[in-house]
């Protein structure tokens, strides 16, 4: 009889003792984890890494230089346009004032060097390509490294840039001279007029490509990798480096999911490190519930279903990524 009585008794004060749990205290101490935000550091050109200047760990600030890319280039390529925009004005100023005989035998000679300068290209992109595809076969065979096969298809790229500025050039020289042929009359110079605006354009748009060439941090953070290195060649949507963002930080936890409605957007929970104390607001609910991860179960929780929470700290906190905290959720009844 005694037998029976004692798993009786302990079968009630376990009874008990979980529904004090749940009913006097009504508190859930879970197990989390601090997370911060990540944000990569993306290449938006193509180009070689000519400067790099952090390393793992250092702290950066909004809009310091990370890296830079040689941009040889392209200043020469927007230096070129800005030759031919102050060209395209004096010949739109000769116009407007009446065709001069200098002018058409100038613009003829525009024409024969634009010409040469095109074929020059021409064969230059022709070695260039055909360079590439051998040293591209070499590659697949293994006999080649990645690095030197970049060299060479960087090259080709180049090429066929300056082969397509050549080709641009022998055009408008061409054009050049059809106006002057052609007079002064009103459309002509209204064509002339139209030529400079997209010129002018199209230097806008090469100075915003300039500024690309330096990639600069997105936030004030820590930086958690560096995925390239001085002499590196890359490709835009390269992902130079990750920061961790200093004033972006989650505590990632789990609640049970017969509790998930005690909790809401907005909803402030006190988190616990070392014996100080912090407020984390709910900013995400998973929609989806899942077994607790081992590493974040307590003993109350043990096999349960759960579901994936974040709580936003503080801008000024001292909690960094990877420390392991008590979130508290009190009754709100």
């Amino acid at each position: 009889m005694k037998k029976k009585i004692i798993p009786a008794l302990l079968i009630i004060g376990i009874g008990i003792g979980i529904f004090g749990w749940r009913s006097r205290s009504n508190t859930l101490v879970l197990r989390g984890e601090v997370e911060g935000t990540i944000y990569p550091q993306i290449a938006e050109v193509q180009g070689k890494i000519v400067e790099m200047n952090i390393d793992l760990g250092s702290q950066v600030k909004r809009g310091e230089l990370i890296a830079r890319l040689d941009d040889t280039d392209q200043k020469y390529a927007l230096e070129q346009l800005q030759i031919v925009l102050e060209k395209k004005r004096l010949a739109l100023a000769v116009l407007q004032k009446g065709t001069k005989q200098e002018e058409l035998e100038k613009a003829r000679r525009d024409v024969s060097i634009a010409g040469a300068n095109f074929h020059t290209a021409e064969a230059t992109h022709k070695n260039a390509r055909d360079d590439a595809e051998a040293m591209a076969k070499l590659y697949e065979a293994g006999g080649l490294a990645k690095s030197e096969l970049d060299k060479v298809k960087l090259k080709e790229t180049a090429s066929a840039d300056a082969l397509e500025a050549a080709r641009n050039q022998t055009v408008k020289a061409r054009e050049q001279l059809s106006m002057l042929l052609k007079g002064t009359d009103e459309e002509i110079i209204a064509m002339a007029e139209i030529d400079i605006t997209e010129i002018e354009s199209r230097i806008r748009q090469m100075q915003e490509t300039l500024d690309k060439y330096r990639i600069s941090a997105s936030c004030v953070g820590t930086v958690i990798s560096k995925n390239y290195v001085t002499g590196s060649i890359v490709n835009p949507g390269y992902n130079l480096a990750d920061i961790s963002a200093d004033k972006e930080k989650y505590v990632i936890c789990y609640v049970p999911k017969e509790d998930s409605m005690r909790i809401s957007y907005g909803q402030l929970f006190t988190v616990r490190f070392n014996g100080t104390e912090c407020q984390g607001e709910l900013r995400f609910i998973d929609v989806k519930s899942q077994y607790t991860p081992k590493d974040m179960q307590t003993s109350a929780m043990k096999n349960k279903v759960s579901v994936k929470i974040k709580l936003l700290l503080p801008a000024d906190t001292t909690l960094k990524p990877g420390n392991a905290v008590e979130v508290v959720i009190e009754s709100r009844e």
